[in-house]
Parts: C-alpha cells; structure tokens; sequence
C-alpha cells in the first residue's frame, strides 16, 4: 500500500506512521519530497491488516492499495514520471537521452575515434562494452579490465557520462567506479541477486527486458533494484523472441506505452540490437519515439566492418549525424513537455 501524507506533515508525525506500518507486519519505504512525503508499505496485503484505516487520521492524506507484484516502480507510488540527470544529461518528462557508442571497447584508437565523431553530434552518454556476453564461447567476449580502461580514458579526455554492462557480481565494484550507467543485459533481466548487488552500486542502472519476459516480470526486476537501494532505474525494451526471423528481435513498442502507463520510470529503446541490421535502425528509432520512448541507445563504431561484434547492426560513427538530424525533429515534436 501507498500512504500519502498531507503537505508538511511533521517528522513526528512520519515516524509515528511508520513504526505503525512496521507494527502491522510491512516494510516502509520512505520517499520524502519537498512538501508531501509518501511511505510505501512493502509486504504481501492479503496476509496482513489492511492500512486503509489510516486514511483517517489527519496528518494522512490518502491510502492507496496496490495488489500488483511492483509498489514502489508503479503510477500509484508516483503518479509524476521520474527524472533525474545522468552526467551533464537529464531523462524522463520530455528530457530526451541518447546514448551512443560502439558494442564493445576494441582499442583506444577505435574508442577515441568514436567517441569524437559522437560528441560533435551533441552525444553526452557513450555507450561500450567492456565485458561481453556472447551465445558462443568462442566469440570474443571483450577486453574486460582493459577495456573499463579504456573507457575512463574516454570520460576523462571527452568528459562524458559512460554506459557499459555488468555481467556478475565481482565487476560491480569496479565497474562502478566508471561507469555512470550500470547496464543489466537481456540475459541478466531477472538476476536477482545480481539485481540487489547492483542496486547498492549508488548509479543509475539501465534494465534491458529479456527476451522472454512478460511486462509485468520486468517491472518487478525494476522493483528488486529500487526497494534495495537505487532510485535512477532506466527501463529499456531490446525486442523479444517470437517466430519472426527478419529481425535479430521483434521490436515489441506495445510494451514502451505499456511501461509508460503502469510506471513512472523512464523507458528507452534499444533499436540495435532489435534490428539486427543497420539499415533498419532509423526507422525503428522512429517509431520509438513516437511511442514515447524517453530515449535510445544505438550502437555506432567507427568502422563496423571490422567490429569484433554486432558489425551488421553498427551505424558508422562517422555519419551518426545523418542518422541524428532525422531524429531531432521527431524529438522535439514528441518530448515537449
């Protein structure tokens, strides 16, 4: 459940409620604002007393109860869409994020080179992959060390944010001295515990959806990185696994508006890796925005003919600014706020 209380509400009177809700067999979640404070009631309400009752007292200005898997990620804990800066950049409520970068950190020549074809299109987020995922043991699977290295060089040189994956619980630590943006890859969707390792990092973490999972299973593995500790939650659709193979992934939209409408988190789309195939990636960009996207990831190399990964699906950094400037009017028109 969700008790909201009346503006300026005492911390008195807060602390008074919260032991209260501890009492009744919940979890508290505080989240306090400017002039209301709001606590969320974390446990399962068919098992405990119901907080409805305290709708009447007067330092309470509403209970609202949530039967849905997901409290604290809901439209019902915060009906305002979450914004929060990430670097010099700024997501959610019309603030638009691109973040650009190749798949994977190769060499500091090949990252150099991309990351200056890509802020002198205005790109402030940076995205590469130091440790790779891959379905084949023999694929390369990134430089790791070497390439978080290389991609503190570029935040220092470039002075940009870093987006870059984490893929198991020793990297966090390491990875977050970096990394401004902490990326959970479709397979580690519903990694719980990695989830809850992350969470205490203290930056925004990024949730790609998995490839098999419902809407639903999604939010709640946004929900496992906010109730331990992590507020900045960007969810981000990445296309899902249907029978359709002209695509790398079907693209599924219905689910940004389906996010959108059941939470305040910001939603970007991964066009990429959803297309599978360069030429496919403005279109798809498009349709995201006209969504409702709160922003895109691309991935974008200097020459993706001799990418160590993804080649087909990479758009030349070099003519990152064709693909942008037919985005930006489309930007603009979408994300006023």
């Amino acid at each position: 459940m969700i008790i909201v209380f009346r503006p300026h509400a005492t911390q008195e009177e807060i602390e008074k409620i919260r032991q209260r809700v501890v009492d009744f067999g919940y979890e508290p979640k505080i989240i306090q604002g400017v002039e209301q404070t709001v606590i969320a009631a974390v446990g399962d309400e068919t098992m405990h007393k119901s907080l409805e009752t305290f709708e009447t007292l007067p330092m309470i200005e509403k209970v609202v109860p949530i039967q849905k898997r997901y409290k604290m990620v809901s439209r019902e804990f915060s009906n305002e869409p979450s914004v929060f800066d990430i670097g010099s950049s700024r997501i959610g409520s019309g603030n638009f994020l691109m973040v650009a970068g190749p798949c994977s950190v190769e060499s500091r020549e090949q990252m150099r080179t991309a990351a200056g074809d890509l802020t002198d299109c205005g790109i402030k987020v940076i995205r590469g992959g130091a440790y790779k995922p891959r379905t084949s043991p023999y694929d390369f699977q990134g430089l790791k060390e070497d390439g978080l290295a290389l991609l503190a060089e570029i935040k220092e040189e470039f002075g940009v944010a870093i987006a870059t994956e984490i893929l198991s619980v020793p990297d966090v630590e390491r990875v977050a001295e970096v990394a401004d943006i902490l990326q959970i890859g479709a397979r580690n969707c519903q990694n719980y515990h990695l989830l809850e390792v992350v969470a205490g990092a203290g930056r925004t973490v990024l949730l790609k959806r998995g490839m098999a999972t419902m809407v639903e299973e999604w939010l709640s593995a946004a929900e496992y990185l906010i109730v331990h500790g992590c507020p900045h939650v960007i969810l981000c659709e990445r296309g899902i696994r249907t029978f359709e193979n002209s695509t790398r992934s079907t693209l599924d939209l219905s689910a940004v508006a389906v996010a959108k409408k059941q939470s305040h988190l910001p939603v970007v789309v991964d066009p990429s890796h959803a297309a599978g195939r360069a030429d496919l990636v403005l279109p798809l960009a498009k349709a995201a925005i006209a969504v409702g996207a709160d922003g895109l990831i691309v991935e974008s190399h200097p020459n993706p003919q001799e990418a160590c990964s993804d080649a087909v699906q990479q758009i030349p950094s070099g003519k990152f600014s064709e693909f942008y400037d037919e985005l930006k009017p489309l930007i603009e028109l979408c994300n006023k706020p």
